[in-house]
């Protein structure tokens, strides 16, 4: 197969069995089954960036994820490894073997699906980040908004959800977007 070939397919020179299956998941997932923008190996399978998704695992099973659920990560060039917590609270470790597009993908990719991102100060740079994201693969979804707190502040300080609530409102009446 020439290199021209692999990059216009379907499947972008991804192995057949693992493409079967990946398809077969995104669709038993309710998933949209979109061009693959970039994939890496990974220890013991795959690592897809799709234009709404990312995806990764193997001929035995595969977990999807949206760009818009992921509330923060990245890559780590030492340790080849893309990292990522979702709002969610699921967490991602994925070792790849060769990062190719990958990394910048995910970069590119988190960032399209923020619509609006405000901190909110509590003490100096502590405080509280409100975000609104929208689902790539949905342009009709609504904006899921979220607060997400920074390092030395938990929900357990005093006044702080009131703080998130009001500043959540502010931010979505201050863009008008509901």
């Amino acid at each position: 197969m020439s290199l021209k070939t692999r990059w216009w397919s379907k499947s972008r020179g991804l192995p057949a069995g693992a493409y079967a299956s990946l398809v077969a998941s995104l669709r038993a997932d309710g998933q949209p089954v979109e061009r693959i923008l970039s994939w890496a190996t990974t220890g013991d399978g795959f690592c897809i960036g799709f234009p709404a998704l990312l995806s990764y695992g193997n001929e035995d099973g595969w977990t999807h994820v949206g760009w818009h659920e992921i509330e923060s990560g990245g890559w780590n060039s030492e340790t080849r490894r893309i990292s990522f917590r979702a709002y969610d609270g699921r967490r991602g470790l994925i070792d790849l073997a060769e990062p190719a597009r990958l990394p910048e993908l995910f970069r590119e990719r988190v960032a399209a699906s923020l619509v609006v991102e405000k901190f909110i100060p509590v003490d100096g740079n502590r405080g509280v980040t409100i975000s609104g994201r929208r689902d790539l693969a949905d342009a009709a979804a609504p904006i899921a908004w979220h607060s997400t707190l920074t390092r030395g502040v938990t929900w357990q300080t005093e006044g702080i959800r009131d703080l998130a609530d009001r500043a959540l409102e502010q931010v979505r009446t201050e863009y008008d977007i509901r």
